[in-house]
């Protein structure tokens, strides 16, 4: 999970007149409206984590639950955010003197604090000794070797990943996939770059397949394994590269009509997958479905970066939804600890674990991850961001 607001440092606005004389806008500054994007990414995971896995017979809840089914893919959406904007970065840096120091070192002033400071505190939970009451994650000693957690590999041990931390898999894919495009992009000329994105894009299915038939957990593989995963990322990073283009800039202004086809139809493939019950773990999924659902996202970005049409923006650019983009990393780290501790304290209050308790304990972790968010960025990570700015490519 990332495309994180440190990655665009100023604001964009795009124009009609921009638009109409195909220039291409200037993608080092600030997307206001990726922001939002970012923020329907987050919501939907809060929403699946929240009420979409909720467990019921009754008539009037299945509909609405069966609809919120692939809320989970927001973790998709925010894949190819992240190859959209850190492609984007290195793209316009490949010639820096400082490319590899400047980007590592923001990233580790972004990433690595936060990160370090959640998991240390969940490892803590689970020392051999019990220092504190049981009230985080799933209340189990660690199934995944320490070290994992260290470096960010957890996504190998998705099995034993205890509930607390099971959002952490996405993480580890994105940093997995931040060690290898810094090369590929420095050292290959555009021609090369796209023709390797492209035969990733390609292959990635066929890798998902063979994973499905050769191996007992092979769907488990699909899912949370990086070189199943790469097509999204490449995906994001191609659109990076296409807009950066004047001759991909102009194509995709002047086939707008062609752009908004592709997306009605790769949605009628995501509603076809959601009335079909397809889950994250199925078959028909992490063979073909996880492929239509990133190209989905994939023109959903596109759409946005090149539309004219002030509503567009204005839904995007809406102040909450952008605020809960600005807080999304940290809302994805804790969201998970603090909706289990909030069902938990229900429950136990309740004296029964109800469907009355489920929800409204995951409704106070919600509440309780927005207000600890909402610190965290004020406090904590935008100073780090500031220092991490320093370091120039």
């Amino acid at each position: 999970m990332s495309a994180r607001p440190d990655t665009m440092p100023d604001r964009w606005e795009p124009s009609d007149r921009i638009v109409s004389s195909c220039r291409i806008p200037d993608w080092s500054k600030r997307i206001p409206a990726l922001d939002g994007l970012r923020g329907i990414a987050i919501l939907m995971v809060l929403m699946r984590h929240s009420i979409f896995v909720m467990k019921t017979h009754s008539r009037i809840l299945l509909p609405i639950l069966a609809a919120g089914k692939l809320t989970w893919s927001g973790v998709d959406l925010f894949f190819v955010l992240s190859g959209f904007l850190i492609g984007g970065i290195l793209l316009d840096a490949k010639h820096s003197p400082r490319y590899f120091k400047t980007f590592y070192l923001r990233r580790v002033f972004r990433i690595f604090p936060l990160y370090y400071l959640v998991v240390g505190l969940f490892l803590f939970s689970r020392l051999p000794f019990r220092i504190l009451p049981g009230t985080i994650g799933e209340h189990v000693p660690v199934s995944i070797p320490w070290i994992a957690y260290l470096t960010l590999t957890q996504n190998f041990w998705i099995a034993g990943l205890p509930g607390a931390m099971e959002a952490t898999w996405s993480l580890c894919i994105e940093e997995q996939f931040y060690l290898v495009i810094p090369l590929v992009i420095r050292n290959l000329t555009r021609r090369q770059l796209v023709a390797t994105l492209v035969a990733v894009v390609a292959s990635v299915p066929a890798l998902r397949v063979l994973m499905h038939y050769y191996y007992p957990h092979g769907d488990y593989f699909c899912y949370v394994l990086t070189p199943c995963r790469a097509d999204v990322l490449c995906l994001g990073v191609l659109a990076a590269v296409l807009v950066r283009t004047p001759a991909g800039w102009r194509l995709l202004l002047s086939r707008r009509m062609w752009l908004r086809g592709g997306l009605l139809l790769l949605f009628a493939g995501v509603v076809y997958m959601t009335w079909a019950g397809y889950g994250a773990f199925r078959p028909p999924m992490t063979t073909f479905g996880l492929s239509c659902i990133a190209f989905f996202y994939t023109l959903v970005l596109l759409a946005v970066v090149s539309t004219n049409r002030e509503t567009v923006r204005d839904v995007l650019c809406n102040r909450w939804l952008t605020k809960l983009g600005t807080l999304a990393y940290c809302l994805y780290l804790v969201h998970v600890p603090l909706i289990h501790a909030g069902r938990w304290a229900f429950a136990t209050a309740l004296r029964k674990s109800d469907n009355a308790a489920w929800f409204l304990g995951g409704m106070l972790g919600i509440a309780a991850s927005l207000i600890v968010a909402s610190f965290s960025w004020t406090y904590f990570e935008k100073p780090l961001l500031k220092i991490g700015h320093k370091y120039q490519y």
